[in-house]
């Protein structure tokens, strides 16, 4: 699925000001350390997190993820989106809590799978 239709889907808006938006996305992982989310980091997998720091981009550029989302409005500290606009990685922005979040996203991938088979 496309990050800009997650994004729709799971009411969350892209920062305007970093990111490529057409990134595909089949998972999505939802972490409060940076060692779980280095863990599950991979190109096709959302990283949904509450954490607002520069070493989320780092570890996104690194593991070629398609994409930040971070969780309860939190707007991106200004390290973050600088490293994220450099590395033309998008954010997203949701307003609902982490599980929320996690378990929107979660349902829109498996019926964007049921729907191609």
């Amino acid at each position: 699925m496309k990050l800009t239709e997650l994004s729709n889907q799971i009411d969350a808006r892209l920062h305007p000001e970093a990111g490529h938006r057409d990134a595909q996305v089949a998972y999505v992982y939802a972490g409060t350390t940076m060692s779980d989310l280095i863990g599950h980091a991979a190109t096709d997998v959302l990283l949904i997190t509450s954490l607002n720091n520069a070493q989320l981009a780092r570890i996104g550029e690194l593991m070629d993820v398609p994409g930040l989302c971070l969780t309860d409005g939190t707007e991106p500290c200004a390290d973050l989106l600088r490293l994220a606009r450099d590395a033309d990685m998008p954010i997203l922005v949701a307003a609902a809590g982490l599980d929320a979040t996690r378990r929107a996203a979660e349902a829109c991938l498996a019926g964007a799978r049921e729907a191609r088979t």
